[in-house]
């Protein structure tokens, strides 16, 4: 999963109690809660599997299970906590997801924003990093929920993309029409129900 992705299971992960939310602390927890799930699916290959969830190898899984290595590369151990964060109590985060597609959701981003107009031709060479900080109406978040749900990352990827060049940049029809926009390279994307 992507920056938008682990973006949205934050914010549901926000609404739960902590009591609800808690997931395993340690490297080696998060390792044995990721290798039970995956073992839900069946006993061969689950290490193998928990290893390209995290992009790593297995002998690194199998280091981690054991307690050999605790402190794993930070990007590694943000990614370990992002899956395990993605598969802990899965009819409490569909419930939080139920609820909150009928309400607005507040995002903040940090992303490389640019633009193109087939009216005119311009277009910006490089887009440039920007702060954005939107709220989007329940006819956005509604399928942006949906496709969390359905573990399409594109889909919700082309929906926010939808919402800056319709309310942003075109300011609901305005006379921007031909100006599409380009954003990449996100750094940052935090929603908050």
């Amino acid at each position: 999963m992507g920056k938008l992705f682990d973006g949205l299971r934050k914010a549901v992960h926000a609404k739960l109690t902590p009591e609800q939310a808690a997931i395993p602390k340690t490297v080696k927890g998060q390792a044995s809660a990721l290798l039970r799930e995956e073992k839900k699916r069946g006993e061969a290959g689950a290490v193998k599997r928990v290893a390209e969830r995290l992009g790593i190898k297995p002998d690194s899984v199998y280091r981690y299970l054991s307690g050999k290595r605790k402190n794993p590369p930070k990007h590694i151990a943000q990614k370990l906590e992002n899956e395990v964060r993605a598969s802990a109590k899965p009819r409490l985060q569909k419930k939080v997801i139920q609820e909150a597609k009928n309400a607005p959701v507040r995002m903040s981003a940090r992303a490389k924003i640019g633009y193109s107009n087939s009216a005119s031709g311009r277009t910006t060479p490089d887009g440039r990093m920007r702060n954005i900080a939107e709220t989007l109406p329940p006819a956005y978040a509604t399928p942006l929920w949906q496709a969390l749900e359905d573990g399409d990352e594109q889909e919700a990827m082309r929906i926010i993309r939808k919402y800056l060049q319709t309310e942003y940049i075109q300011e609901g029809g305005g006379n921007n029409a031909y100006t599409e926009i380009n954003f990449t390279d996100i750094d940052r994307m935090d929603f908050n129900i």
